[in-house]
């Protein structure tokens, strides 16, 4: 089992740990007047003796149980006619994960339990939701196996990893009155309610107006631009600490990645988009959720960002087979297989990351993980 061990945090950054205080706020009038208030009242029904970082698991295992149901229903295609109960089911655990991300964060103040560790895990679950429940999304938008469906998962993706570097570089966490975690996430549940109501038919129905296109190609170009509205505020924050020079340079990594996604899907010689998206869409999220990890990580450790991580080479490895089958006809891998090794390994890699900084953190700090520490 030694041999799984990696040491995330150098030892030097481990007295961090002790002094770490999470500092943020949340304006959202959403959550101050509805989403807050209701789990204030939840938590008088939550024993004293349940861990913040129990009642985080049990948020993740609600979005596990929805993609689980939409695999064994709807496949890989990411389209057609989704049963009603399906989508009733998905928008209620949805409902219930993001009462859970609420509640965690009060039970540790109530127990006096906060720790750097379960602001990792919430973070990094909350990051991985992304692209677990996101597919289910593009399933629900009825994108299909095709790019569409992997612009909507970068969609919220980048303003997630953008507003984990604010955290590192500002050392708060500040929400405005409109944002992604309460507003964003509530749209995204309601969204499956609504389909379960009116029907995922009318996504794919053409707008004359909008130069003939889909319901659903008009819906992530304007969840594009909303996201691209606020991001230079992100950015204004980030600058107060650091120049606008390093804050663009610590966005190269994952820009690379999905450039190199953008890129096989573009320029498959043999379409391996349009079977194997699933993959591509588990490869890009566990990626991304493990770079919102080390972030969060070097940020309570006091470490400096890396300029990559080594998954990187993985992904040069993806590019050099495309552009080997487009100079030659034909790959030097089979695309499909590729890919599916490639997501089999991005998620290993991601449950490795997880394990490890659990056992440093808890250790470090001799703190349990799943039991109150008194």
């Amino acid at each position: 089992m030694n041999l799984l061990n990696y040491d995330f945090i150098a030892q030097e950054n481990l007295k961090f740990l002790k002094t770490y205080k999470y500092k943020g706020t949340d304006q959202s009038l959403l959550y101050n007047y509805v989403l807050s208030p209701f789990a204030n009242w939840c938590l008088k029904y939550v024993p004293l003796n349940v861990a913040p970082n129990t009642l985080t698991l049990l948020g993740l295992i609600c979005i596990i149980i929805c993609h689980i149901l939409f695999y064994f229903v709807m496949g890989d295609n990411f389209q057609g006619t989704i049963p009603d109960w399906l989508l009733w089911t998905t928008f209620i655990l949805h409902m219930i994960y993001m009462n859970f991300d609420n509640l965690d964060g009060k039970q540790a103040r109530r127990t006096h339990n906060s720790s750097p560790l379960g602001m990792i895990l919430d973070h990094n679950f909350d990051s991985m939701i992304i692209a677990i429940q996101g597919t289910n999304f593009v399933t629900c938008l009825q994108c299909g196996q095709s790019l569409l469906a992997f612009l909507l998962i970068c969609v919220p993706t980048y303003p997630f990893y953008i507003i984990a570097h604010e955290e590192y570089y500002t050392h708060e966490m500040n929400l405005p009155i409109i944002n992604a975690a309460a507003e964003g996430t509530v749209f995204v549940g309601s969204l499956f309610a609504i389909n379960a109501i009116f029907g995922c038919e009318f996504w794919t129905q053409k707008i004359p107006q909008f130069y003939n296109l889909q319901f659903n190609t008009v819906a992530i170009i304007m969840f594009f631009f909303v996201v691209a509205f606020g991001l230079p505020f992100v950015f204004k924050k980030i600058t107060k600490f650091v120049p606008l020079s390093k804050a663009l340079k610590s966005q190269r990594y994952m820009l690379f990645i999905g450039l190199v996604l953008f890129y096989v899907i573009l320029f498959s010689p043999s379409d391996v988009g349009s079977r194997h998206m699933r993959a591509i869409l588990y490869i890009f999220g566990f990626t991304m959720s493990k770079a919102v990890g080390i972030v969060a990580v070097y940020h309570v450790s006091n470490q400096e960002l890396p300029n990559y991580l080594n998954s990187i080479y993985l992904f040069c490895v993806l590019l050099f087979n495309t552009i080997y089958g487009q100079i030659f006809g034909n790959c030097l891998i089979e695309e499909g297989l590729l890919l599916q090794i490639t997501a089999l390994i991005t998620v290993l890699v991601h449950i490795h990351f997880l394990y490890n900084i659990t056992r440093q953190i808890s250790e470090a700090l001799k703190i349990k993980v799943f039991k109150i520490n008194k």
